[in-house]
């Protein structure tokens, strides 16, 4: 079975943006080693934090970073309003019901 890549990781200084898996397999810790090569990435090159941003359907992603030592950063709301309007095929609701409106922002912060 194949994972997929929902997001992909960009490394910008003084920052990082982190990626995340929609696996077939979950469970594995695929998405946990991506996330521990992502900030080994992020710290070789002089990167001060990783950060990424979910929806608020996304529970299981939520879970999953700060799981991790992710907090919340940010939270953007409506936000997903304007990438509705770029990309009409965003759904209205996503997991288990909920109305996709806002985006999340996550960091970790490396000491």
């Amino acid at each position: 079975m194949r994972s997929k890549t929902t997001e992909t990781c960009h490394v910008y200084r003084p920052a990082a943006n982190a990626s995340a898996t929609d696996s077939a397999r979950p469970g594995r810790g695929v998405g946990t080693a991506l996330i521990v090569a992502a900030e080994e990435v992020a710290q070789r090159a002089g990167c001060r934090r990783l950060w990424l941003i979910t929806t608020n359907d996304n529970t299981h992603a939520l879970r999953f970073y700060q799981k991790r030592g992710f907090v919340l950063a940010a939270l953007h709301r409506n936000a997903v309003a304007a990438s509705r309007a770029r990309k009409p095929e965003i759904p209205l609701t996503g997991n288990d019901g909920i109305p996709i409106r806002d985006e999340i922002e996550l960091e970790k912060v490396f000491s």
